[in-house]
């Protein structure tokens, strides 16, 4: 473009008039020198975005909130929000007949509002929203020709403002078919390209502006478009407040509207703009929260901007999507999951009450934090730090609580650098607490000697009567309405299964009389030497070793003797270490008893002989098919099949100590223990 500024001072009429060519010449070389910004790059600088809903789309300002407040935006920008959806509706400020004209002092007041925004250096996006009249009446050409007319006006009046402002062609356009949407986007378009060559436009599918409707929707052929989709799904818990949500269906099949979004986007090279999204307050709150953030983590982790919608009003009485009270300047939690949230923050809060207790745990998604910080308010607080954790810490118990009462929770993995991420929020009522009363599982204590099924463990509840480390019964098979795993013996019966170090199971019991017991405990285990302990009133046994049975169903005995008081008791089995085990039942037998046995049924004695050695006498007329020898800790050192009548066995690789001898015929056990020096 060839201007002599010579000629700016030749004379006042010309100088005037070849002045504003030149200033137009003078921005127009500004505007190609600089960067435009494209749609990918709006995209990604406009993450974590927030509407000003239910303000400049009612019928006229101030009938559904109070008129805007510059201070608003300054809230949204001190907060960490990078873009700002301005809602508007045009119908009630624009002439019905031709020139379609808006009233001044309505576009005037547009343009303020927006301008807040740029000023802060946020992205803003200005609609139609609400014009209902363009989409019930789209055949008529008076009413297609007052839309054009409208946005013709806007492109006008804005042509020159920041980049950042970004037209929004039609809010949700139901009532259109998808043929006249397509079109109706298109023609716009062209429009607003004759003074917006490179503003960056967003266009939305038919009906309801789902993600569904985006991904067949006609895309426009120009290089500055974002495609958009609104979703409160599914539709019953998000806009109707039904029901819970958060399950792994729920999250798989948001998963996969998203993942058929990004497909589109992709195969399209059309970046995607997700501007409305929520839960509306009257929710179950835990759902709600998990709600968000599975929004906030989906859309980043697919690159999409998102928009999360905000009527402006904290009031958990209605169905209101609320998340700043602009009037109190007071914002909702989900604020923090929007602006702090991610992929990488502690995934999974979950909260349980035990006793007066309120346990807490969670899932870690990063491994480079300094620490976790442990946030907590009840009723109208703010949240307050009540623990700083090691950074690998996933477990938090808070003894510091108050009956009937709401308490909220979440956990933040925090940085040296100041970098902190946030989970969701979660909340429990706290209740009367009213102290648990333990019970005999078949209503009667089990007798010693005697057998105790595994599964039976006392009435009562986690911490009291056994411990699991996680709350869901993962086999079902018996006792579904508690933690315990367990699973069906195919027909025989049942057993615990998925043991775990740190869990416990307690039987009460009643031990006839005082003296020494055999106690045989059934186990199944496919790789064996998983650790264990019994303990019968205070009486606990040596640390035993679970065997190989090559099999989740094929048990085997761990045996060891045990010197108990007789009475009622409270017996434990506790799981010291993996690898894992089955376990099945525990026998318990007296000495005395087997002593009978033997007389009756074997004749069968062991002594050490002076060179140190065992030596096993049997009787032939009750044949002896296996012989084992077990150490302390349960341990089998020792076995043969079909010995001697007499048999001779070194001890030279025996450590001085107790060991269990187990003899057995087709039809009966017996087992001794003796010393060996």
């Amino acid at each position: 473009m060839n201007i002599s500024f010579r000629n700016i001072f030749c004379t006042t009429s010309s100088r005037f008039k070849i002045f504003g060519i030149s200033v137009l010449a003078f921005s127009l070389f500004q505007k190609e020198t600089t960067a435009q910004i494209d749609p990918w790059q709006a995209i990604s600088q406009m993450q974590k975005g927030i509407n000003l809903g239910n303000t400049l789309e009612p019928p006229d300002e101030g009938d559904w909130n109070p008129p805007a407040q510059e201070y608003y935006f300054d809230l949204y920008k001190e907060t960490g929000f990078k873009c700002v959806r301005v809602p508007v509706r045009w119908d009630n400020h624009t002439g019905i007949s031709s020139p379609y004209k808006i009233d001044e002092t309505w576009l005037q007041r547009v343009e303020t509002v927006l301008d807040w925004g740029l000023e802060r250096g946020l992205f803003v996006v200005v609609n139609a929203h609400h014009d209902d009249w363009i989409k019930q009446n789209y055949t008529d050409s008076n009413m297609r020709a007052r839309f054009d007319s409208i946005w013709s006006q806007i492109s006008v009046r804005f042509q020159y403002k920041s980049e950042k402002l970004i037209f929004e062609i039609l809010n949700e356009p139901y009532g259109l078919t998808k043929a006249q949407n397509d079109e109706m986007h298109q023609r716009v378009l062209s429009i607003i390209r004759k003074t917006n060559p490179t503003r960056i436009v967003i266009f939305q599918g038919h009906n309801w502006g789902g993600s569904d409707e985006l991904i067949t929707a006609a895309i426009p052929g120009d290089d500055y478009v974002i495609g958009s989709f609104h979703s409160y799904d599914p539709y019953e818990f998000g806009l109707l407040g039904e029901g819970t949500w958060g399950a792994s269906y729920d999250v798989a099949a948001l998963k996969n509207k998203f993942i058929s979004v990004k497909n589109w986007s992709d195969l399209n090279n059309i970046p995607v703009f997700m501007g409305e999204f929520g839960s509306v307050r009257s929710c179950d709150y835990n759902s709600r929260m998990k709600h968000y953030k599975t929004y906030v983590e989906l859309a980043q982790n697919y690159g999409f901007a998102y928009c999360a919608w905000d009527n402006g009003v904290l009031d958990y009485s209605d169905d209101g999507l609320g998340i700043l009270d602009r009037a109190r300047q007071k914002w909702d939690e989900v604020k923090d999951i929007l602006i702090y949230s991610s992929a990488r923050s502690p995934a999974n809060p979950t909260l349980t009450v035990q006793d007066t207790i309120i346990k807490l745990s969670w899932t870690n998604m990063v491994t480079d934090n300094d620490s976790i910080f442990v946030q907590r308010r009840i009723l109208n607080e703010d949240y307050s730090t009540v623990a700083r954790l090691k950074g690998d810490t996933t477990k938090f118990d808070d003894v510091n609580t108050f009956p009937n009462i709401y308490f909220y929770y979440r956990i933040i993995a925090h940085y040296n650098s100041g970098e902190e991420i946030y989970s969701h929020p979660v909340r429990i009522l706290m209740p009367v607490y009213v102290p648990r009363e333990r019970q005999s599982y078949l209503g009667v204590s089990a007798t010693i000697p005697g057998t105790v099924e595994a599964e039976n463990y006392d009435i009562g509840g986690e911490g009291l009567t056994y411990h699991e480390t996680d709350d869901i019964n993962i086999a079902g098979a018996y006792r579904p309405d508690e933690a315990v795993d367990i699973y069906d013996r195919l027909g025989d019966g049942y057993h615990i299964g998925n043991a775990v170090p740190g869990e416990w199971y307690e039987y009460t019991v009643n031990v006839s009389h005082s003296g020494e017991y055999i106690i045989n405990i059934m186990l199944a285990s496919l790789e064996g030497g998983g650790k264990f302990q019994v303990k019968i009133g205070e009486v606990e046994s040596d640390t035993l070793i679970a065997p190989v049975t090559y099999s989740a169903l094929n048990t085997a005995s761990v045996s060891t003797i045990m010197n108990l008081n007789a009475g009622e008791q409270i017996m434990r089995f506790t799981v010291i270490s993996l690898p894992l085990f089955n376990i099945d039942k525990i026998v318990f037998e007296s000495p005395e008893a087997v002593e009978v046995k033997k007389v009756e049924n074997l004749s069968f004695t062991i002594f050490q002989n002076q060179d140190r050695e065992l030596v096993l006498i049997s009787d032939t007329k009750s044949p002896i098919h296996l012989i084992q020898i077990y150490n302390i800790t349960g341990s089998m050192i020792y076995s043969l099949t079909d010995p001697e009548t007499e048999l001779k066995i070194s001890t030279s690789v025996m450590s001085p100590g107790i060991y269990i001898i187990r003899a057995e015929t087709a039809r009966q056990m017996f087992c001794k223990k003796i010393v060996i020096n």
